[in-house]
């Protein structure tokens, strides 16, 4: 059989394979060899439509990244899964950012194909977004946005604002006001970061967008805190020096709801409700076996998050699996996930204000306190 590799109607190069091995591999080969002696192929280069014929008759695939990703679209375009499983399992290595992105743009070629492979390079950049995206500005706008979203919690605003300031500086020609404007809040700032931004958004002609974000994000501005059940806390103990008497704590200005009903805070000389109210308050830190969960619910308050963190450190993956996860939620039914213990920095976000969080144990029992940081509001 002659497969012969076209580009724009001009024959570029020559196979001669044996018909009946290659039908042997998959139902659209089989009919594809059916079609006659001479298979002509318009949409591949000369070097994957090579790879491909290589891996049906040696099994290896080549050490070039881009070209294994557009052999393996061609396998799994015809029926042959092998590729694409050696390609996702070459992206869980140390595969760099760089061919990532050659990668990504190949399989941007052929929607329709690819959907593993394709995510398997989604993963593998938002493992560390914040190292991966930076030079994300050299993708195509629909691949561009495509990651952005899939980032949108793994990225804390005041990271991914300095991000895309640093692309408009790196890329003149290209206008980036609107991707800031639609991906970046600055509900969760306060006046020492929002200053930081406006310095780098004035050196690229962005100075203007980022003082009209502001001044939105001011219209209804609340208090910024970096930890946000201290700032409840504080919030109590005013009320109660106010009052010249103690207010209840829990039920009132935060509710803690334990996935396991014969949860128990850490003994305490003034008893059980007294210890609950110190983990509410972070006095105490909360403990938990693996497989529990803790909920927090805020009556009053919401915050808009720009990030967490703990009073000490903690095992951060257990084989692979993050061994922490952190969910938040406007209204206690959709949850999303905020930050797992997978990520090698603490920056995450909400898009909108919350007044619920979950902090789930996964594989090691958990003795902790979690610090919520953000912009505070009431109501």
């Amino acid at each position: 059989m002659q497969i012969v590799v076209m580009n724009n109607g001009t024959p570029k190069a020559e196979y001669r394979v044996y018909s009946g091995f290659v039908a042997a591999w998959s139902e659209q080969l089989t009919q594809q060899v059916a079609l006659g002696k001479r298979w002509e192929v318009h949409n591949f280069s000369v070097a994957a439509v090579d790879s491909f014929l290589r891996f049906l008759y040696t099994g290896s695939m080549p050490s070039n990244t881009t070209v294994a990703m557009e052999a393996a679209l061609m396998a799994e375009m015809y029926g042959v899964q092998e590729p694409g499983k050696s390609v996702e399992a070459t992206l869980r290595g140390n595969v760099p950012i760089r061919d990532i992105y050659a990668m990504l743009e190949v399989a941007h070629r052929f929607p329709d194909h690819g959907m593993q492979v394709r995510s398997a390079c989604l993963r593998a950049l938002l493992a560390d977004p914040e190292q991966s995206l930076r030079e994300a500005w050299t993708l195509n706008s629909r691949i561009l946005e495509e990651l952005l979203a899939l980032a949108s919690n793994d990225i804390g605003d005041f990271e991914l604002a300095k991000m895309i300031i640093s692309w408009q500086e790196q890329n003149p020609h290209q206008n980036f006001a609107d991707i800031l404007q639609e991906h970046v809040s600055f509900g969760g700032f306060n006046d020492e970061r929002f200053q930081e931004i406006r310095y780098h958004a004035d050196r690229v002609g962005l100075g203007f967008l980022v003082d009209t974000m502001w001044a939105e994000a001011q219209a209804s501005s609340g208090d910024w805190t970096p930890d946000f059940f201290k700032y409840l806390e504080a919030k109590w103990e005013l009320q109660c020096q106010e009052h010249r008497r103690n207010m209840p704590f829990i039920g009132v200005w935060i509710n803690l709801i334990p996935s396991n009903l014969g949860w128990k805070a850490p003994l305490h000389s003034h008893g059980p409700h007294k210890a609950q109210e110190e983990v509410a308050r972070n006095v105490l830190p909360l403990e938990l076996q693996p497989g529990e969960s803790m909920t927090w619910f805020m009556p009053i308050h919401t915050v808009h998050v720009s990030g967490v963190n703990f009073a000490d450190k903690f095992p951060i993956e257990c084989d692979g699996e993050a061994c922490i996860e952190i969910y938040s939620s406007k209204n206690g039914c959709g949850w999303e996930l905020l930050w797992n213990s997978l990520r090698s920095t603490f920056s995450c976000r909400t898009k909108e204000r919350v007044r619920w969080f979950k902090l789930t144990a996964k594989h090691y029992p958990f003795r902790n306190s979690l610090q919520v940081q953000g912009v505070v509001h009431a109501g």
